[in-house]
């Protein structure tokens, strides 16, 4: 029970001291902006991957309905 206490407290004053901290905010901001950039140089080639994977998922549909409609299989 003091133990749950005693961490209850070391995690409030923790949180508390980082967030009164400029070198935490600038470490915080420089993270966002590196995240940022990353994710906007990905960002042509996850819609390029997305466009990709549906262009699979169809032409899996349509080889398994052509399947299906050859061998009496049960209609899709």
């Amino acid at each position: 029970m003091v133990l749950r206490f005693f961490r209850y407290w070391a995690t409030e004053y923790l949180t508390e001291k980082l967030l009164e901290s400029p070198a935490f905010h600038r470490f915080a901001a420089k993270t966002h902006r590196k995240v940022s950039q990353i994710s906007n140089k990905a960002s042509p080639y996850v819609d390029e991957a997305s466009k990709r994977a549906n262009i699979f998922v169809e032409s899996f549909k349509e080889n398994l309905r052509n399947e299906a409609q050859k061998k009496n299989w049960p209609k899709l």
